[in-house]
C-alpha cells in the first residue's frame, strides 16, 4: 500500500536549502477535526464543516481546493493514506462537497457542506475518509532575493477525518497480547486489539506496575486510539518511572465501547 507524505496536517516543502533558511507556512484551520456519523443504506446525509483563514490583516489571499484520501491505520505508527475511493470501505465515492473551491482573505471563513449518499444494499458497517482542503496563496509577494538566505514556503493540507456507520455495524474485538519492558530507565507498554467487528473500536486505559508485594509503584497512561475494522492497533504509552532490580506485574485496563473493558497481564523482571 501507498504511503502519502501527509497525515491530517500534511507539510509539502517547496523551495532549495542553501545558506540560512527561514520558514513561511500557509494553510487553513477546521472548527472540527473528526465526526462521527450514521446513515442506514440507501439513505443520504447532509454535513458541514468550517474552514477559516488564520492569517493576519494584510496578508494574502488564500485559494482553497479540496480532495479526499482514503487511510489505514496499522499496528503501530501513523496513518497511511491512499487515493480516495480506493478503498471498499471508503466514503469517498458517496462524497459531494460544496463549494469545492474557494478563496479565503485574511480571517475569513467559509462553511463548506457535504453530502454523503449511501447506495441501498450497502452491507452493515464501518466507512470512512478524509476530506482535506489544500491551500494555496497564490497572490503572495515574492521575498527578495538574499545571497546568504533562503525562504522556503510550505503548504499545510488540513483535514477532516468522516467516520460514518452504516446500519447497524457488529461490535466485536479481542485483546490479543500485553507487553512491557523496562530500559535505561525507560517503560514501554503496549496493549494489542483486533477488531474482529465492523464498527469502530475508540479505546484508552492505563498500565499499572505492581511490585512483588502487590503494591502498585507506577501507573502509565495508554493513549487513546482507534482499531478500524478489520485490523489490528497496538495501544502504547511510556514513562520513566524509577523501579528497583526485581520482579513485577503490569495491569493491563483499556476502556472501549460503552462501559467495556480489556484486561491483562504481563510479567516484568528489571535487572540489577
Amino acid at each position: 500500500m501507498k504511503r502519502l507524505n501527509r497525515m491530517l496536517h500534511t507539510v509539502t516543502a517547496l523551495g532549495a536549502l542553501a545558506g540560512t533558511t527561514a520558514l513561511a507556512a500557509t494553510g487553513v484551520s477546521l472548527d472540527v477535526s473528526r465526526v462521527e456519523l450514521a446513515v442506514q443504506p440507501g439513505q443520504s446525509l447532509n454535513h458541514s464543516v468550517t474552514v477559516r483563514n488564520p492569517g493576519k490583516a494584510g496578508e494574502a489571499v488564500m485559494a482553497i481546493g479540496t480532495y479526499t484520501s482514503d487511510f489505514v491505520l496499522p499496528v503501530t505508527g501513523e496513518a497511511q493514506y491512499v487515493s480516495g475511493g480506493s478503498l471498499k470501505s471508503s466514503v469517498g465515492r458517496w462524497l459531494q462537497v460544496s463549494p469545492g473551491t474557494f478563496r479565503l482573505g485574511a480571517g475569513e471563513s467559509q462553511q463548506v457542506r457535504y453530502t454523503i449518499s449511501v447506495p441501498a444494499g450497502t452491507a452493515p458497517g464501518l466507512y470512512w475518509s478524509v476530506l482535506f482542503f489544500k491551500s494555496d496563496a497564490p497572490d503572495a509577494a515574492k521575498p527578495a532575493p538574499s545571497s546568504n538566505s533562503v525562504t522556503m514556503n510550505y503548504n499545510v493540507d488540513v483535514g477532516q477525518i468522516i467516520y460514518v456507520q452504516v446500519g447497524q455495524p457488529r461490535f466485536d474485538a479481542k485483546l490479543t497480547a500485553v507487553q512491557a519492558a523496562y530500559r535505561g530507565g525507560t517503560l514501554n507498554v503496549s496493549a494489542t486489539v483486533k477488531n474482529t467487528g465492523t464498527a469502530l473500536v475508540r479505546a484508552a486505559g492505563r498500565a499499572v506496575v505492581v511490585n512483588a508485594g502487590g503494591q502498585p509503584v507506577a501507573t502509565i497512561d495508554l493513549g487513546e486510539s482507534v482499531a478500524l475494522p478489520g485490523y489490528t492497533r497496538a495501544f502504547t504509552g511510556a514513562g520513566t518511572p524509577t523501579l528497583p532490580a526485581g520482579q513485577y506485574q503490569v495491569l493491563f485496563a483499556l476502556k472501549y465501547g460503552q462501559g467495556k473493558l480489556f484486561t491483562g497481564q504481563a510479567p516484568l523482571v528489571v535487572g540489577p
